[in-house]
């Protein structure tokens, strides 16, 4: 069963998560597997859309991933093959008052060249484009389930996004005596522990910056630690529209879940 997840935001862009963004999972996925999307309640047109978009993309991401480090030693082989040749043939052909650095140069841009053209074909290859075709296939045919729970996150990203953005950044940070607020989650202990692995890889992919400030924040409040200057940063940041100030608090929150 592979378990996906839509996420709705009042004021910015919904989230769909989903384990097809994991490359080490491609290979494990059969072809019959069942596919569902969680969501607090039942989804528009629209919305449904999106996240056949979102799904499909995360599809096309992992495949191409999967393939490439598949084909990653043949894919060495023959490159470091095309510059060795390219680098004798043109000591050999070309006589010039510098020898050695442009039959590198070259050697090296051919290199570079054969290799993207190898990684773009390994993409379009057969069992790259069956495998795509077979898992798109799967997440179209996908059982929509209502799980109430995702509520509590939703209701979460609203409540804390209304908040003052320089009270909300010292409570991250613990500074002065604002106290973040918790996350009201009544699910089982196993649905909050996908939904934070898969909110973590999506963010892995999606927003490396955010998830490692996030977990930054998090080993820093394990340890009371507080940190006036990342506050400031925060709310700076939070200012210029350079970060998503509410998401960062719902996944500290999760990882202290």
């Amino acid at each position: 069963m592979i378990t996906c997840y839509f996420v709705q935001r009042s004021n910015k862009e919904n989230l769909c998560i989903s384990p097809y963004l994991d490359t080490e999972k491609v290979d494990s996925w059969e072809e019959g597997e069942s596919v569902q999307l969680l969501s607090s309640g039942m989804l528009t047109k629209t919305q449904r859309d999106e996240a056949t978009y979102a799904l499909y993309s995360a599809i096309d991401f992992s495949v191409d991933r999967w393939i490439q480090n598949k084909q990653y030693v043949p894919r060495l082989l023959v490159t470091a093959l095309i510059f060795t040749a390219s680098y004798f043939f043109f000591s050999l052909v070309i006589r010039d008052p510098l020898p050695m650095l442009d039959e590198l140069a070259i050697s090296f841009g051919l290199a570079i060249f054969s290799w993207s053209v190898l990684a773009k074909r390994d993409t379009r290859s057969s069992v790259a484009q069956r495998r795509r075709y077979e898992m798109k296939v799967r997440s179209s045919e996908r059982e929509e389930v209502v799980e109430e729970h995702l509520f509590a996150l939703e209701t979460y990203l609203d409540e804390v996004s209304s908040l003052d953005t320089l009270d909300l950044s010292k409570a991250l940070c613990l500074v002065g005596d604002e106290k973040l607020k918790g996350l009201s989650f009544e699910g089982s202990d196993s649905l909050l522990t996908d939904i934070t692995s898969s909110m973590k890889l999506y963010l892995s992919i999606h927003n490396k910056a955010l998830l490692k400030l996030a977990e930054r924040i998090h080993q820093q409040r394990a340890m009371g630690k507080t940190d006036e200057n990342l506050a400031a940063r925060l709310f700076h940041q939070s200012m210029q529209k350079r970060l998503d100030l509410s998401l960062l608090a719902l996944v500290v929150v999760l990882l202290e879940s």
